[in-house]
This record gives structure tokens, C-alpha cells and sequence, in this order.
């Protein structure tokens, strides 16, 4: 009974580990991100780098496509720095694009996505812990769906320069949202799976560099949650 007791503690001590661990990185992501966009809004700088917004989302982009092809071969510091790099560069873009939807929209609209934003992601991520559902088939389906919701967004982006098609932005929201959603779950249940299989060894970097990658899965999906209101948000305010 006492062995059941020490074992049982000990689990719940590395998912705790591991855990702290994940949404530490997390939230000093989400912490450079918004000190980078803070900056670049009340310095003005957004009006200059406004013509470069998608060169910011390319390097995102090339940033997680680096992670994802060098992950077993690259050092701790240097995934640590990415993923710093990652949230810096979005910093740049929320810190040149939000000033623009305030301009159009109201800066309630910001607000009210951030905040609906973190009830949502918030909501989802308890769920995720605490259900006792297995949702790998789930998280299976949408990492697809996100595929073809990336494919679809390019090809809107495209036709949005020839056509008037804001229906379909709100469209790929709505199912962007939900899709990020359900991420931010199979995520959650994920990072409490992963915990107690990776151990945390004091010889092995593998848990810190799971853990840096679970953060960034987790912060990509609270951007992304975001993102999505935001366009939702900012429909809703421009039919009014």
C-alpha cells in the first residue's frame, strides 16, 4: 500500500515536472510576443513594417518547418532559441496588424477576442486534462483537417486578390476555430501522456526538448484561437 502510494506520487510529481515544463515556455512565448507587439505599436514602427507582414508569416513558418526536420539533431539552446524566435516574429506581425483592426474596428474587438480567446483555450485545455476519453483518433482527424484548411487559406488568400470572397474568410475561421480547439484538448491530453512515458531523466535533454516542443504546439494554438475570433470579431463589427 505505502509502495502503490510512493509510486503514485512520484508520477503525479513528473507530470507536475514536465507540465510546469511545458506551460512555463508557453506563457514566456506568449510573454515575448506580447511585449514585441506592445512595442511596435505604441513606437509606431507598425506603419514601416506593414508592407511585410507576409514575410513575418513565412518565417514562422520556416521556423517550425526547421524544428520539425531538425528536432532529434539540434541542440536544446538552439530549439529553445527558435522557439524564442518564433514569438518575436509574431510579435512583429500582432504588433503591425492589431493596430489596423483597431483603426477599422474598434479596439473592442481586440479585447473581446482576447478575452472570449482565453475562456475558450482555457476550457478546452481542462478538458483535455481531465477527460478520460481517449482523444488521439480525434487529434488524428483534425491535424488532417488542418492540412486542408492550410491549402484552402492559400488558395483564398490568391483569389481574394481577383474577387470579393470575405463570406469564405469567415468560413475558414469558424472551422479554423474549431479545429484549434480540439487541438488545444488532444494537446493538453498529450503533455499529461507524454510525462509519465519520456520520464525526466537528468541524463537525457529529451523531456526538455518535448517540452519545448509541446510549448509551442500549446502557444501556436492560443495564437491561433485568437487569431480566428479576431477575424470572427471584426466580421460581426463590420456588418453593424
Amino acid at each position: 500500500m505505502a509502495r502503490d502510494i510512493s509510486t503514485k506520487s512520484t508520477t503525479d510529481l513528473i507530470v507536475s515536472t514536465f507540465s510546469t515544463k511545458v506551460y512555463g515556455w508557453m506563457s514566456l512565448g506568449l510573454a515575448v510576443t506580447a511585449i514585441t507587439a506592445w512595442f511596435i505599436w505604441t513606437t509606431g514602427l507598425y506603419s514601416m513594417l506593414m508592407p511585410f507582414w507576409w514575410l513575418m508569416g513565412l518565417t514562422t513558418l520556416g521556423i517550425g518547418l526547421m524544428i520539425s526536420f531538425r528536432l532529434e539533431t539540434m541542440q536544446l539552446t538552439t530549439l529553445a532559441s527558435l522557439f524564442l524566435a518564433y514569438a518575436f516574429v509574431e510579435g512583429l506581425f500582432f504588433g503591425t496588424v492589431l493596430p489596423a483592426y483597431a483603426i477599422s474596428y474598434g479596439g473592442g474587438v481586440i479585447w473581446s477576442a482576447f478575452g472570449v480567446g482565453a475562456v475558450v483555450y482555457f476550457a478546452a485545455m481542462l478538458y483535455g486534462i481531465v477527460t478520460k476519453s481517449d482523444l488521439t483518433r480525434i487529434g488524428t482527424i483534425l491535424s488532417f483537417a488542418l492540412l486542408g484548411l492550410i491549402g484552402v487559406t492559400i488558395v483564398f488568400a490568391i483569389l481574394s486578390f481577383f474577387f470579393n470572397m470575405t463570406w469564405m474568410n469567415l468560413v475558414i475561421s469558424y472551422i479554423g476555430l474549431v479545429i484549434f480547439v480540439g487541438l488545444t484538448a488532444w494537446d493538453a491530453q498529450t503533455i499529461r501522456r507524454m510525462s509519465t512515458q519520456i520520464g525526466q531523466g537528468s541524463d537525457s535533454i529529451l523531456p526538455y526538448k518535448m517540452a519545448l516542443v509541446m510549448a509551442l504546439r500549446m502557444y501556436i494554438n492560443v495564437i491561433m484561437i485568437f487569431w480566428y475570433l479576431l477575424q470572427i470579431f471584426a466580421s460581426s463589427s463590420n456588418k453593424r
